[in-house]
């Protein structure tokens, strides 16, 4: 069977990839047309970059990146981060997500984009350190009741703006608010079943203006949890046994002189989870 291995929404609508997800891994509440259409057309980064596989007139798998931009020693540099990935019940086993990723990646180097970063899951970390050769640089690690941390000086940090946060923050699979961190700094947080995750600490001049502090009472007595990757500080953590899913980062360069981002910066912010 030969398949046609198109570029993302060449063919597909955005309701033909929840259809491909919902048949992949069930219903979800995450993954809706709302979302996907914040996460791949709306990035101020700039627009998704994939491809899908066809097999007669079929969406038999889809795979996608989103721009994203990050500083090194001063430099801007442009990467992607790997966020979705789906093959149709009918057309696993056929190394679609290989033949996906890798077209992704060529595409991507070819429009200037010089590296590949992950946060990958138990189920997909296997594919992509064997068959992709992307390298394991760690797991993000959950703080109990920790702010989130500035990057050290050392290492690569997420570009941000008041028109990305603003982005970022209007992630309708997501309801968020923040909570006073000293003079003009707030922490962004959001609510997962009966826990709290702190995300990231930011200027308070760079949030939405509908972004309000909730009610003290409702979070009372609630240690968040702080997404912190590397880890380092004495801890608290919470054990490994506990964590919701293991986050492992990754990373592969696009092309030659790409510094290593063996030492990046990850918080909950930078994560397509939260």
């Amino acid at each position: 069977m030969e398949y046609e291995i198109v570029r993302v929404f060449e063919r597909a609508s955005i309701e033909d990839y929840v259809s491909l997800f919902r048949a992949a891994y069930g219903q979800q509440e995450k993954l809706t047309a709302a979302y996907l259409a914040w996460l791949y057309v709306k990035n101020p980064h700039g627009s998704v970059v994939g491809f899908d596989a066809y097999l007669n007139g079929e969406l038999a798998a889809h795979y996608a990146t989103i721009p994203r931009l990050y500083r090194f020693h001063g430099d801007h540099i442009p990467g992607v981060l790997s966020v979705n990935t789906a093959t149709h019940p009918g057309h696993q086993r056929r190394g679609l997500f290989g033949r996906l990723a890798e077209a992704t990646y060529a595409c991507a180097a070819e429009e200037g984009y010089r590296f590949v970063l992950g946060v990958a899951n138990a189920q997909s970390i296997h594919g992509f350190l064997s068959k992709l050769g992307f390298a394991h640089l760690g797991q993000v690690a959950l703080a109990l009741g920790r702010r989130p941390s500035p990057p050290a000086p050392s290492e690569g940090q997420l570009v941000t703006s008041a028109k990305w946060m603003a982005w970022r923050l209007a992630n309708p699979g997501a309801t968020y608010f923040f909570t006073e961190a000293g003079q003009d700094k707030a922490i962004i947080n959001t609510r997962r079943g009966p826990g709290v995750f702190s995300l990231g600490c930011v200027s308070r001049s760079s949030l939405p203006e509908y972004l309000g502090i909730p009610s003290w009472r409702r979070f009372r007595g609630l240690a968040p949890l702080t997404p912190v990757f590397p880890k380092r500080g004495l801890g608290p953590f919470l054990p490994e046994k506990m964590m919701p899913s293991p986050w492992h980062v990754i990373w592969r360069p696009l092309g030659p002189g790409v510094p290593s981002m063996s030492r990046v910066h990850i918080d909950g912010l930078a994560m397509d989870t939260f």
